[in-house]
């Protein structure tokens, strides 16, 4: 902000501003235009002539930071205003062409009734749809695809099916609660060299989930009276480098509201899309914090103990009392303390995972039942890939390779 100036100083700075700064004391004295004396100046501020123009310099330099501040805070708010501009007219047309998509609603189911009436809750998070690896690349311990992401979802479909109908005549399992955790898309330009990783670019990520999901959800609507999804977005569903766009233009959050568009006929299903990062929702007696969980810091490469800081930061934070966190972007499903849920993650081992980490995981996500006063009991993760098992061919070799022709 400027500097204010007692009056016989803006005075002052006003002379030198019509006849120059770089005046002398003299020069100045022989002014014939009305100005405030020299000496009386410099008498009442104790200061020499320098420093007097060196003060009213400071002040006009200062209200020139703050124009020059000014101006960029009003570039800045314009570029903010046009990605979010570039964000509203990106769902409008999505949301346009998912409203022709034909979505037929599936029949609801009637409700089970049981001395028990406890909730089937499913994370998802982690897909990472466009998403390629090539097994040779990663010796043989993994494999990712558009066509792989499809099959894994559909086997999550049969999983929970199978787990609601063994379980529903005693526990009823009316409502599933499916909690959308972020990075279904994968993204463009996330790190560098990504785009040699990729097999669908980003719209089509888009709309390839929105096919996948739907189906997948109007599948499982057939078997709950209820269906409640919450979400929130992940890191790769921005568009580009970190920094380089508005924190809302999110390919995920795009996929979110085009899903409930999507599904907006089918009444047995619910679609809560966050508009920040961490969403907070109550459950029977208990209270759930829902975050992608890229914020959490990792010590030597273990991010346990920066996503339990944090979850013990929350009650000050929030003022109110925090019982579970569920999470995911680490890719490898874990639990904390019986109240922090880390997801796992549909591709399994990714090429940073194997190649640099040397870590891999099977396709895996987490699912719970939950007792409205009693919280959360029977914790599963459902594995969605085969376990990882190397076998040696005829030559003693256990991992991919090429052949001499006359070998």
């Amino acid at each position: 902000m400027s500097i204010k100036l007692s009056p016989d100083l803006q005075e002052f700075k006003n002379v030198l501003d019509s006849v120059g700064h770089n005046i002398s004391a003299n020069a100045y004295d022989r002014l014939t235009i009305p100005r405030p004396a020299r000496g009386t100046l410099e008498r009442r501020h104790k200061k020499s002539w320098n420093e007097l123009k060196a003060v009213v310099f400071d002040a006009q330099k200062a209200t020139s930071d703050h124009k020059h501040l000014a101006e960029q805070n009003r570039s800045l708010l314009d570029r903010m205003d046009k990605e979010r501009d570039v964000t509203k007219i990106f769902i409008k047309n999505c949301l346009a062409a998912i409203e022709k998509m034909n979505i037929k609603p599936v029949k609801i189911p009637k409700k089970i009734k049981t001395n028990e009436n406890q909730d089937f809750f499913a994370l998802r998070s982690d897909a990472h749809v466009g998403e390629y690896l090539e097994a040779e690349w990663v010796q043989g311990l993994s494999h990712y695809n558009a066509k792989t992401y499809k099959d894994r979802v559909q086997r999550w479909v049969e999983k929970i099916v199978l787990f609601k109908m063994q379980d529903q005549t005693s526990l009823g399992l009316n409502k599933l609660i499916l909690n959308h955790l972020g990075d279904q898309v994968t993204g463009e330009a996330i790190y560098r060299g990504q785009s040699f990783y990729l097999d669908l670019h980003l719209t089509d990520q888009l709309f390839y989930s929105v096919e996948v999901e739907a189906s997948a959800l109007l599948q499982l609507a057939q078997h709950f009276k209820e269906i409640e999804v919450f979400c929130v977005v992940g890191n790769h569903g921005r568009p580009g480098m970190k920094g380089q766009n508005h924190h809302k233009t999110n390919f995920d959050y795009i996929f979110y509201r085009s899903l409930q568009m999507a599904l907006k006929p089918q009444e047995n299903i619910k679609i809560f899309v966050s508009e920040s990062p961490s969403m907070i929702i109550q459950h029977g007696m208990s209270t759930f914090l829902l975050n992608h969980g890229d914020a959490a810091k990792s010590w030597a490469g273990i991010p346990f103990y920066g996503i339990d800081r944090m979850f013990r930061r929350l009650p000050g934070l929030y003022n109110m009392i925090i019982d579970y966190e569920l999470t995911a972007h680490h890719h490898n499903p874990a639990d904390l303390s019986d109240q922090i849920f880390m997801n796992g993650c549909l591709p399994g081992g990714s090429e940073l995972s194997i190649n640099k980490m040397i870590l891999t995981s099977r396709a895996s996500q987490k699912i719970f039942y939950f007792d409205k006063e009693n919280g959360v009991h029977r914790k599963t993760d459902l594995y969605l890939s085969p376990k990882i098992q190397l076998t040696a061919d005829e030559n003693g070799i256990y991992t991919p390779y090429k052949r001499s022709e006359n070998g």
